[in-house]
């Protein structure tokens, strides 16, 4: 027996133009079916209908105007049933480095094949760090109630972490500058080597203008026992600082309230010791795809 719906919901339903549940819930064609699932995949601005995407009730209106008798309660279910998500959108990132997969191998090779006496260190700088000060305090979370935030807030300036990250040790450090730039990185530089006096060494860094200045340069020839690897271009993800960098902005920096550019220079040193003492309990190790992998990651195969 076909499911009804009380008389006032169907009265508003008929009054609307959507037919009420019932039958056609149930014994809507095959063809219709696929005809739903068809026009969910067109552009709505192709049927004339200005808007980016599809929701039930709009579809469920204009395959009415196709003549097929569907509610939107119906098209929504045609929609989860073939795995159709039209109010979703992912993002994705295509590498156009001619030399993609040669700078990618040779990445994963330091990570996987250099000497157990070599260092990995893998460098980078976290910009545009805000001072923000939250006008007001957060409401503290309460039983069916998450921790409230008022949107207002005041701008104290900005700070950029100069980075660095021993992925063999899994430590991370570095320090903060007013902004980036060539001296910021070569001054990066000059920590890392004097944090490791001795043994070769290699350096992970993305293709920023300010990794291959003139004074970037003249280091490198100076400081002949570190040999610099470039990721290719949208390739963050081979460079493991930026996954600390991930952790500090949504452990310390997202939801952060300081009152001054000090303030928020002591949460990030605060967070680097913080990140250290609990890598220390774990094992070492890089966590990266295998050279033998074939997935590009967005990139040219």
């Amino acid at each position: 027996m076909a499911p009804t719906l009380p008389a006032h919901r169907r009265s508003r339903l008929e009054a609307s133009g959507c037919p009420s549940l019932g039958a056609s819930d149930f014994s809507l064609s095959d063809a219709d079916a696929a005809r739903i699932e068809a026009e969910a995949c067109r552009p709505p601005k192709d049927v004339g209908i200005p808007v980016t995407h599809w929701s039930a009730s709009l579809l469920g209106a204009h395959v009415r105007g196709q003549d097929i008798a569907a509610s939107d309660r119906t098209v929504g279910r045609i929609l989860r049933d073939a795995d159709l998500q039209p109010h979703r959108q992912k993002m994705y990132l295509t590498s156009h480095d001619d030399e993609f997969r040669l700078k990618r191998d040779d990445v994963l090779h330091v990570y996987y094949d250099a000497p157990p006496g070599e260092h990995i260190v893998c460098l980078d700088e976290k910009t545009g760090m805000q001072a923000l000060e939250r006008r007001y305090p957060d409401l503290p979370m309460e039983p069916r109630q998450p921790v409230r935030r008022e949107y207002e807030y005041i701008r104290h300036g900005t700070l950029c972490l100069m980075g660095a990250y021993d992925v063999r040790n899994r430590k991370l450090f570095g320090f903060t500058a007013e902004k980036r730039g060539s001296d910021p990185f070569v001054e990066l530089l000059d920590c890392v080597d004097q944090s490791y006096p001795d043994g070769r060494g290699h350096l992970v860094c993305d293709n920023l203008f300010d990794h291959d200045t003139d004074d970037v340069l003249d280091w490198l020839e100076a400081h002949p026992r570190w040999t610099r690897h470039f990721t290719p271009k949208h390739a963050s993800w081979l460079n493991q600082v930026e996954c600390a960098f991930s952790i500090l902005q949504a452990k310390v920096l997202a939801r952060g309230s300081f009152r001054t550019r000090e303030e928020l220079q002591e949460a990030v040193y605060d967070f680097l010791l913080w990140f250290n003492q609990q890598n220390a309990r774990r094992s070492t190790g890089p966590t990266v795809p295998s050279p033998g992998t074939n997935s590009t990651a967005g990139g040219p195969p």
